[in-house]
């Protein structure tokens, strides 16, 4: 399973850090949506690591938003005080730069407050202006939205934002609800640019296993060299 950027394996890191160069080859990239058929597939912790693993490459700023706004698990998976958020921002008037925090060298914009129709916010003029006036202010912009199969925010998301990444866990992806979420982002002709496959069990594919060598080859190498010196 692909746990936090920085805290999981090798194999994990560098499955980020793939990840990060396919994005970066396409310079026309800079506000990406994040979403997946179904709960539980590990859409947050994607986008979370996402954003940290490319806030280590130089001068690049980097700002995360949280648009599930049933479940806000940006803020419990980073250790975020979910107050004062996007929502707050386009319902309260508040300032933005007071409701934008920082964590692990990137910025994020949690929930805010509750909503009982996230649809009317998401397709409010005001949002879609709040999001243009970010993009000056960073390289890119990556947004957490709920399931397709559950909710249609990130449908509306897509229609507006340079690229969509469907996060769907191995071996529990239920080919009906997979082929909703692909059906709903063509209607409204969404730039899909990938898939990121989580939950992936890489002790059963050789690939991952010679990784795994090179780490630890990596690391004899290493202490042998500390021990000359």
């Amino acid at each position: 399973m692909l746990g936090l950027y920085d805290s999981g394996s090798f194999e994990v890191n560098e499955a980020y850090r793939e990840i990060r160069t396919n994005i970066s080859l396409n310079t026309d990239l800079k506000t990406i949506v994040f979403t997946s058929a179904e709960m539980n597939e590990g859409k947050t912790t994607t986008v979370c690591s996402i954003a940290k693993c490319f806030s280590d490459l130089e001068n690049h700023r980097i700002l995360l938003i949280d648009c599930d706004f049933r479940k806000k698990s940006v803020a419990s998976t980073l250790e975020l005080d979910n107050k004062n958020g996007i929502a707050d921002v386009i319902m309260n008037d508040m300032d933005m730069k007071e409701c934008i925090k920082n964590v692990n060298e990137f910025d994020v914009l949690t929930c805010g407050i509750s909503l009982s129709n996230t649809s009317v916010l998401l397709e409010s003029k005001k949002f879609r202006d709040a999001i243009e006036s970010l993009k000056g202010d960073y390289d890119y912009i990556f947004i957490d939205s709920p399931p397709l199969g559950r909710l249609n925010d990130a449908a509306i998301l897509a229609r507006y934002s340079d690229g969509t990444i469907i996060v769907n866990a191995s071996e529990s992806i239920d080919q009906q609800m997979a082929k909703v979420t692909k059906d709903k982002l063509e209607k409204v002709n969404a730039n899909v640019i990938g898939v990121v496959l989580n939950k992936f069990k890489a002790d059963d594919h050789k690939y991952y296993k010679y990784y795994g060598y090179y780490e630890e080859e990596n690391k004899k190498s290493f202490f042998k060299r500390r021990k000359r010196r």
